[in-house]
C-alpha cells in the first residue's frame, strides 16, 4: 500500500482507495474496484456449486437403490447357503 497525493486537494491518499476521503475525487491508479462495477450475481463458482448439489440430488437415490439391491442379493445368497 503506497500513499500518493490527491490530484484535487493534495492530501495523502492510499493507492487502494477508489476516492479521496477528504474531497471525494477519484484516485488515479487505484487498485480498488470501481464503485459502479459490481460482481456478477451468478459466477462460475456458484454455477459449479449448484451443479454439484443438483448432481448429488439426482445420483444419491440411485446409489441408495443400488446398495439396497446388492444387500438383497447378499441376503438371498446367505439364506440359500445356510439352508443346505
Amino acid at each position: 500500500m503506497a500513499l500518493i497525493a490527491c490530484p484535487e486537494c493534495g492530501k495523502q491518499v492510499s493507492t487502494q482507495a477508489s476516492t479521496c476521503p477528504s474531497c471525494g475525487a477519484p484516485v488515479p491508479g487505484s487498485t480498488a474496484p470501481a464503485a459502479g462495477r459490481r460482481e456478477p450475481l451468478v459466477n462460475a463458482g456458484l454455477l459449479g456449486k449448484i451443479a454439484a448439489v443438483v448432481g448429488a440430488w439426482l445420483v444419491v437415490p440411485w446409489v441408495v437403490r443400488l446398495l439396497a439391491f446388492l444387500a438383497g442379493i447378499v441376503m438371498l445368497i446367505v439364506m440359500f447357503r445356510s439352508a443346505r
